[in-house]
């Protein structure tokens, strides 16, 4: 490796790498500072958290998702779970101070990768090669002036393996202790020549990743979503047997009630005529998951002061999710079918009855995401005369596809065969009923998508002149790259299937950034060192943005750092924002029609309030991108303080204080519906729509043609309003020998965050969000892990305890049965997981372990905003205490 001048990493790599500040001359690397902090002069500038993999892989930790969760800073909510019951494709993603994945910037190796098909507005996780990075740099305040105008919540570096000599195999399983949620990985990797002696190096690494489906009966906290003693009603009311309804006279009913057919039917908790499914219980609560990866670099060292190298990554991933039968509504049934109801008393028989029918006989629903990233990376460094440089050109590529594979039925099809007297909604299917069933499924995919990003980068530093500190430095850095993005559906397939939640179209667009950036670093005095930046991006469809950005780092005396920085960011509107078609999908969970419906949950019957069809059911919705988006815009900045009191005993405490404007959203279904008055606009009914479009609407079908029931509500993206978020973050290592008994290094990593609030459009009061279930999620006031860490020659030990805080629960009278005396609290949520290492030598090890040792569960929540019901899965883990292997053999 060649030398290089006395200048930030940062300087160095503007538009790219972490940031750090380096105090003497030193080889050429991209690291920011160690795990634990040994020294207060590894504290910079900018609040910068380094993660070494190796660490966390002894800890049972096994995916990319896996190492975000982790992070203080990260409130995600955007597991992959999140693809049971939504159309997700499988995506995970990074989401640092809750300000949304869309504002987290991802980078591997410190460039960008391709957001992912699925509305391509950020990195999905499982597009990184797990088994190869080294270490994960996350810097924690906005990063617009050095990164991209889009790094408002902050950055995420993942950088793999380099100059990676001799080969290593891995074998790891984690086992829950109850049923499902197994995990399996395997991997090798292997390089040979010497960057330095032989001028190459070459590394690769092939990966294979396997997570087992949990069921939600393979766990007592998730079994049901009908929960009496909690006052959770988590239902449908489309339930097999089918309930009927016949609302000149009974209203909705059910031939089987009030003693239904159990489990999964059950007497509706509102009406003891009519029956309710426990969609809950049928469903994954973690899904299937399958990832291959295959990743490589190539180094060619063609002269003392220059570097050629070549990255390659491909990944595949596979996830399968199961949730409940499929829901047919919209069954017009005649009075002269054979299966009509007239014994019912009340019944008008000369009129025919509506049915709605849970397709209990066909299976459960499953989905299957497929997604594959590709990315090629050709790098080019060295020093010419004075100047370092660095430049690249880069392609990334995301495709990804969803669709059934079993259990999902044409809709229409099914009304038909009804209509026709070929199917009896009211009795188990006999053998030719279910020829005719299998016959009604349809299998195929919904909609697949791709991007692309090309991109060329060049990035020059130097140092300027001599200063009371040390010498300034200057970074100049120049970056283009083309976006498209392409989203289509089968459109017979999706017309077909209404429960699919997806509506034809065939959009696209693209567009190109450039960007020049410059960056300082003045040590103006042995005690302060000042950064300056300054990047101007212009976007063929946004305009043009300039951000600054200034650090400041002052040490008055060896055992204490003072910090702060402050930039201003600008997103452009993603691409899916722009163009992303109208799409009719349902809501999460169920909701009251705000006008058809009382504050009880009952039907206003002389407005034409019907209980079955507009009380205590999933609305469906509207979404929509919108080119008349403008940009988001911000402001960060920060200011701490590093201590070191005696000698390996360091603590750090950040304050950061972010604001956003113009943020892009779509209003929440809760507060249109707590607001109907304002927004009233946006509920679309189905007496103001055509026949034809009322026929492919749960809610307006059949029957309920021309009824003030509600199509579908508008919600599409918008320009809502403002953030302001604004907490701590708090850090702090110890080390310490232990004779004879080795070492010991303990370390805490935590956020408080003291007020989230924003708006849901510019002219309504702001929400507080922290330590409240608000619009379907929460901001937690408290995130911290505590980890300690002891060794002995080749004997290790690590025990870590992550904890989250509690907060007020959705409480949502639509769902929780009893109102207000049910309503509560979630309570807060700890996991301690404890892990032995034995190293036979560098590269060959054996580590045993189990996670969440005292097999906490996850704290009961009444949510409705996911298809699990009793807990959040977006915030905690199923799958209870688990055992851990992992083996690695070097070679």
């Amino acid at each position: 490796m060649f030398k290089r001048r006395a200048i930030s990493v940062a300087a160095l790599t503007c538009l790219a790498a972490v940031p750090a500040f380096a105090q003497q001359t030193l080889e050429r690397v991209e690291i920011t500072g160690s795990a634990i902090r040994r020294s207060i002069n590894d504290e910079g500038a900018l609040p910068i958290t380094v993660v070494k993999v190796d660490d966390l892989r002894q800890s049972g930790v096994n995916s990319v998702e896996g190492i975000i969760e982790l992070l203080s800073a990260s409130q995600s909510s955007a597991p992959a779970s999140n693809s049971i019951g939504s159309g997700t494709g499988g995506a995970s993603y990074a989401n640092l101070r809750a300000l949304g994945a869309n504002k987290t910037l991802v980078l591997l190796n410190g460039r960008r990768m391709t957001a992912f098909a699925f509305g391509a507005n950020a990195v999905d996780l499982n597009s990184i090669p797990f088994a190869a990075i080294e270490r994960v740099e996350v810097l924690r305040d906005g990063a617009s002036a050095v990164y991209g105008t889009d790094a408002i919540g902050g950055v995420i570096n993942f950088i793999t393996k380099s100059n990676f000599q001799g080969g290593q195999i891995v074998g790891e399983m984690t086992k829950p202790s109850a049923d499902g949620g197994k995990k399996e990985g395997a991997s090798v990797t292997f390089g040979f020549g010497d960057l330095e002696k032989d001028k190459f190096n070459f590394w690769g690494s092939i990966d294979s990743r396997r997570t087992q489906r949990i069921r939600a009966l393979d766990r007592e906290f998730s079994k049901t979503g009908i929960i009496p003693s909690r006052g959770v009603n988590g239902n449908s009311g489309t339930t097999f047997p089918g309930n009927f309804a016949q609302n000149s006279t009974i209203g909705t009913a059910n031939l089987t009630a009030p003693g239904c057919v159990p489990p999964l039917s059950v007497v509706n908790p509102s009406n003891n005529k009519a029956c309710v499914f426990d969609f809950s219980s049928t469903i994954d609560i973690i899904p299937d998951v399958r990832q291959n990866t295959v990743t490589a670099r190539a180094a060619l060292k063609l002269a003392d002061n220059h570097v050629l190298t070549v990255e390659g990554l491909a990944t595949d991933n596979k996830n399968t999710s199961r949730v409940a039968p499929d829901p047919v509504t919209g069954i017009t049934m005649q009075p002269s079918n054979p299966f009509y109801p007239k014994s019912y008393p009340g019944l008008n028989t000369s009129l025919p009855v509506s049915v709605g029918w849970r397709m209990v006989p066909a299976g459960n629903r499953t989905n299957e995401s497929n997604a594959s990233a590709k990315r090629a990376v050709i790098d080019l460094s060295g020093t010419i005369g004075e100047w370092d440089y660095k430049s690249g050109l880069i392609y990334s590529r995301s495709t990804a596809n969803d669709g059934a594979v079993d259990g999902y039925v044409n809709a229409p099809f099914i009304r038909t065969q009804v209509g026709l007297g070929n199917l009896n909604p009211f009795e188990p299917a006999t053998a030719a009923q279910l020829a005719i069933i299998e016959q009604a499924k349809r299998r195929g995919i919904f909609a697949y998508a791709v991007g692309e990003t090309k991109g060329i980068d060049v990035r020059a530093s130097r140092d300027l002149f001599a200063l009371p500190g040390g010498n300034a430095a200057i970074a100049l850095a120049a970056e283009a790259r083309k976006e498209t993005y392409r989203s289509d559906t089968n459109d017979d397939v999706v017309v077909a299937i209404p429960s699919a939640g997806r509506s034809p179209n065939h959009v696209g667009g693209d567009r190109t950034v450039k960007a020049l950036g410059v960056e300082l670093l003045l040590p103006v005095l042995k005690t302060v060192e000042v950064q300056l930046a300054l990047r101007s991006d212009d976007y063929s469809d946004a305009g043009r943005t300039t951000n600054p950005k200034i650090g400041i780092r002052f040490q008055p005396m060896k055992e204490v750092l003072v910090r702060g920085s402050y930039n201003t960011g600008f997103r452009a509107p993603g691409l899916d924002d722009l163009y992303a078609p109208k799409a009719v999908t349902f809501t999460a969970g169920a909701k009251n029609d705000p006008l058809l419906c009382d504050a009880n949950g009952k039907a206003i019957a002389s407005l034409g309030g019907v209980q079955g069809r507009d009380c205590g059911l999933q609305p469906q919705v509207q979404n929509a991108g919108n080119p008349n988006l403008k940009p988001e815009k911000s402001k960060t900045w920060t200011v701490g303080a590093a201590f070191e009191p005696i000698k390996d005993l360091t603590f750090a405490v950040d304050y950061w204080n972010i604001n956003i404007r113009d943020q892009i959203n779509s209003i929440p279904v809760d507060s249109l519906i707590s607001n109907y008055n304002v927004y009233k606009a946006k509920f679309i009914r189905c007496n103001t729509l055509s026949v034809s479009v009322q026929n492919t609407l749960n809610r307006c079908a059949g029957l309920d043609n021309n009824s003030p029931a509600i199509g579908y509500i508008e919600t599409p993206l918008e320009n809502v309003g403002s953030i302001k978020a604004k907490g701590f973050d708090l850090s702090a290592g110890y080390n310490t020998k232990l004779g004879a008994f080795g070492q010991l290094a303990l370390s805490y990593d935590g956020t408080y965050v003291s007020s989230y609030l924003y708006q849901i459009s510019p002219l309504d009061p702001f929400k507080q969000n922290v330590s409240a279930f608000v619009d379907g999620s929460v901001v937690f006031k408290w995130k911290h892990n505590v980890s300690a860490a002891w060794n002995k020659d080749a004997w290790g030990a690590r025990m870590g305890l992550r904890n989250q805080s509690g907060y007020r629960d959705q409480n949502d009278p639509s769902t929780v049965v009893g109102g207000a005396s049910f309503y509560g609290d979630v309570s807060s949520y700890t996991l301690v997981d404890l892990s032995g290492t034995y190293k036979f030598n560098k590269m060959t090890s054996l580590t045993l372990g189990v996670k969440n040792l005292f097999d906490t569960n996850p704290p009961f929540s009444n949510q409705s905003a996911r298809s699990q019901r009793g807990f959040d899965p977006r915030y905690t883990d199923p799958a209870g205490r688990a055992y851990f292997v992992r083996a690695a053999y070097g070679f």
